[in-house]
């Protein structure tokens, strides 16, 4: 009996040391797979397991389901909204995507075309004066790739309200270009573009500010606007010829800002034409309005080092006199310097459309991949904004929203696929 005992007990030992070699083995394998992951999985992987928090059922004012970027913030923004319905549309964010231009559209007032661009469950939110003029091509892109264009035939009057706001409200009548409100409603917060980015900054802002700045990112919006609209009027049956002119006219517009080598922007009250190197001088791209010659400038420029850097495209240069990577999110997030991931997709899938840009494509997105990636490793989340310098996190640590592109960028761009291709 007591050999039996301890040939029992012998084994029991052999299994139990089998099993914690299993365990060991699997633990190490599944931390060799962890550093062996490329940066595209280790964003992609992110992506999936946070997805969900960004997705919002109604709520009070907010009468559909909708978006915010996850983080610190809890409301439905224009431009966030947008970016990440369709950054995640692997991940289910089709009902929220089309919900959240249904709420902007259904809160679009009809007489004035006035709705504004940050709206929450108790009201809108005075943060922002206007929706950007990117709710149509959303609402188009997600609805056409649902088979649900007609849903929207009842929002017609809203869409055309909307646009003709800009026409109204924001149109320079000697030169045919749009205006911001003030730089902050752009999104590119406080931007070299402007002297002073909105009232938030009473040391400098009066109210003849307003209403002054034309640049390329109101223009290259506001023709895919009319491009979308044109869109949906053609599956509605209606006549879209309107909107075809009016989407011409803009682009014919924004061409008055090439300087020969890149887009600049112009200010309609002093008269001054602002040529500092930012970002925006090559976003037309993103719009298809630019010429083979305009894109093959457009990458030189961005290709020198004062924009390109290993993380990415730099928000403004690094020679200009207000550059600068400071850590700030009040009032007004850093466009100084930092890298900022929408823009890089955007300027990243616009060059995609030119065959002979993907490489540079290419090398944007995989420079942005690298960087959320590293920050995932490091930190274990995401930043608003990265130090263009040394790519360290900017604000909103936990901030999710647009950088959700990140999860299928490099594969998108390899098929050709483009999420904003109207």
């Amino acid at each position: 009996n007591n050999k039996k005992k301890r040939m029992k007990a012998a084994r029991r030992s052999v299994l139990l040391l089998l099993l914690s070699l299993c365990v060991s083995f699997t633990l190490v394998l599944s931390e060799r797979e962890a550093l062996q992951e490329s940066p595209q999985e280790t964003v992609y992987n992110y992506v999936k397991q946070h997805a969900h928090e960004t997705f919002r059922q109604p709520n009070g004012y907010l009468k559909y389901p909708y978006l915010v970027p996850s983080g610190p913030y809890n409301q439905l923004w224009d431009w966030d909204s947008v970016f990440t319905g369709l950054a995640l549309l692997d991940f289910g964010s089709q009902e929220y995507l089309l919900g959240s231009m249904r709420n902007f559209l259904s809160h679009t007032n009809l007489t004035t075309g006035a709705v504004p661009g940050c709206l929450t469950p108790t009201g809108p939110s005075p943060t922002i004066e206007h929706a950007k003029p990117i709710l149509i091509q959303a609402a188009w892109i997600i609805s056409h790739s649902q088979n649900k264009t007609h849903e929207f035939k009842s929002l017609a009057p809203a869409m055309e309200a909307f646009l003709h706001y800009f026409d109204n409200e924001r149109r320079d009548p000697s030169t045919g270009l749009y205006r911001w409100w003030d730089q902050l409603e752009s999104g590119a917060d406080n931007l070299v573009t402007s002297q002073c980015p909105s009232h938030y900054s009473p040391d400098c802002w009066v109210p003849s500010i307003n209403r002054t700045l034309a640049s390329a990112d109101i223009m290259s919006l506001l023709y895919r606007e009319w491009v979308a609209l044109s869109k949906f009027q053609k599956a509605w049956g209606i006549s879209n010829t309107k909107s075809i002119e009016k989407a011409n006219q803009v682009a014919h517009s924004l061409q008055t800002l090439w300087n020969g080598d890149y887009y600049i922007a112009y200010n309609t009250s002093t008269k001054q034409h602002i040529h500092n190197r930012v970002y925006l001088m090559c976003l037309p791209i993103f719009a298809g309005v630019m010429s083979s010659d305009q894109a093959a400038r457009c990458r030189k420029e961005l290709s020198k080092s004062d924009m390109f850097t290993r993380f990415g495209i730099r928000s403004t240069s690094s020679l200009d006199p207000r550059y600068s990577n400071k850590n700030e999110i009040i009032p007004y997030s850093n466009w100084r310097g930092p890298i900022w991931i929408n823009a890089n997709v955007m300027l990243a899938y616009g060059f995609a459309e030119f065959v002979e840009h993907k490489d540079f494509a290419m090398s944007i997105a995989e420079a942005v991949v690298d960087l959320l990636a590293s920050d995932i490793k490091r930190t274990g989340t995401w930043h608003e904004g990265y130090d263009s310098d040394n790519g360290d996190g900017l604000a909103a640590p936990g901030f999710l929203s647009w950088n959700t592109l990140s999860a299928s960028l490099l594969p998108n761009l390899h098929r050709g696929i483009n999420p904003f291709r109207l």
